[in-house]
């Protein structure tokens, strides 16, 4: 008798603890006092969402040192009072959502490792994180409005998103962001980096082992590594960037490759790509003002789309084109012989490479981009020749170049 008189007590303990480590997988627990963080910290294991509230930090600081795994979300919303937040255990979530919580400044997770959609949004004063030794799986990544300097814990990610679960690496509106480096091989997702450090010098971008991509867009950075990618299915665009120049030495498919108004580039070089193959499969170059010549293409063969030239270029090379399957337009402020261009989307010979509209026009005072008119050419497909400058070298106003006989013809048609 005695025992059950104890027993039993102790029993009842033992399962409102575990009650309350355990809710349906469709529910979140909202906590919004102090006393409910130190029970959920108390838990090794919680099953289910979180959600903590405004007055949930005690003296500034919300602590869940203890519990190391949530099977559902965490989110922590909207609270302008919090300053720390630590959970120095935890090694697994579900989604980590931390938004417009503006005086936070230290964020400590030291053992976490795996999360599910991870979005830091709103988090002006928060200037380091603290992973200890970072994450390696992560469905998605979304960084934007904080005051990080570096994306220390982050750049150790080893997975995003997987094959049934495509995610996403987008780092934004990141004023003090100097660096971003990632080691990871495939990214199942998109990668979006813009508007980083617009004022303190500029963002230097660098995916060294980077292999296979979904999707990449990149702005408002000083440099882009790309040194080991070698195919990216959707489009790889460069918008608004500082950078000087732009390898990708390794690349060979692309689904479309874009370069629109980065200002300071002089020079491409992608001298593997063979074929631009995606859904619009899309090859644009616009407004890029100090690229005098578009010539890092040697063995680009074959682009689905359109090829869209504009800008204050002389000289364009693609010596392997062979076929288009969209329209061509080449417009630029500079002297250009459009003859070659505008006989890519000729029958003669039975060999029309261009198969859609061909476009062409130099000495414009506004280069414009595919659908626009050049004035002294008529568009179609097969703009007259608009000869604006001599043919005084191979590599300037004979731009595009065939293999085989067609080079032969080339050069006979210079030397007559």
């Amino acid at each position: 008798m005695a025992i059950t008189r104890y027993l039993l007590p102790a029993l009842a303990a033992v399962s409102t603890i575990a009650a309350q480590c355990s809710i349906p997988s469709s529910s979140t627990t909202s906590i919004s006092n102090p006393a409910g963080a130190s029970q959920l910290a108390a838990c090794t294991t919680f099953s289910g969402n979180v959600a903590l509230a405004t007055g949930v930090a005690e003296a500034n600081t919300v602590s869940l040192d203890g519990i190391q795994v949530i099977t559902g979300s965490l989110s922590y919303q909207g609270d302008n009072n919090v300053q720390t937040f630590h959970a120095s255990q935890l090694s697994s979530t579900g989604d980590l959502q931390l938004g417009n919580l503006t005086s936070l400044s230290t964020l400590s997770f030291g053992s976490l490792s795996q999360v599910g959609n991870l979005n830091f949004t709103g988090l002006p004063t928060v200037s380091v994180l603290d992973f200890g030794s970072g994450l390696k799986k992560a469905l998605s990544v979304l960084i934007t409005n904080t005051g990080l300097t570096k994306l220390t814990g982050i750049s150790t990610l080893t997975q995003i998103g997987t094959t049934s679960s495509p995610g996403g690496f987008d780092i934004s509106s990141n004023q003090y962001l100097q660096n971003i480096e990632l080691d990871i091989t495939s990214i199942n997702g998109a990668i979006n980096i813009g508007a980083n450090d617009v004022s303190n010098g500029g963002l230097s971008v660098s995916f060294p082992n980077l292999q296979t991509a979904t999707q990449m867009t990149f702005q408002n950075a000083t440099s882009v590594l790309l040194p080991s990618l070698a195919n990216i299915s959707q489009n790889l665009g460069f918008y608004g960037n500082d950078f000087t120049s732009l390898a990708c030495p390794n690349l060979t498919f692309a689904g479309g490759i874009v370069f629109v108004d980065n200002v300071d580039l002089t020079n491409i070089s992608m001298p593997l790509l063979t074929t631009i193959n995606g859904t619009n499969g899309t090859y644009q170059i616009a407004n890029n003002t100090q690229l005098k010549s578009i010539d890092g293409f040697e063995n680009l063969s074959n682009v689905k789309g359109n090829l869209d030239f504009s800008g204050n270029f002389s000289t364009v090379m693609l010596p392997k084109l062979t076929n288009v399957g969209g329209a061509m337009n080449v417009q630029t402020s500079s002297n250009f012989d459009c003859t070659t261009i505008n006989g890519l989307g000729s029958t003669n010979g039975g060999n029309q490479v261009v198969k859609g509209a061909v476009t062409c026009g130099g000495s414009q005072s506004t280069p414009g981009s595919a659908g626009t008119t050049p004035t002294g050419t008529s568009s179609g497909s097969s703009a007259s020749p608009t000869k604006t400058g001599a043919a005084d070298s191979l590599n300037v106003n004979v731009p595009i170049l065939m293999g085989g006989s067609s080079l032969v013809l080339g050069l006979l048609q210079l030397l007559l």
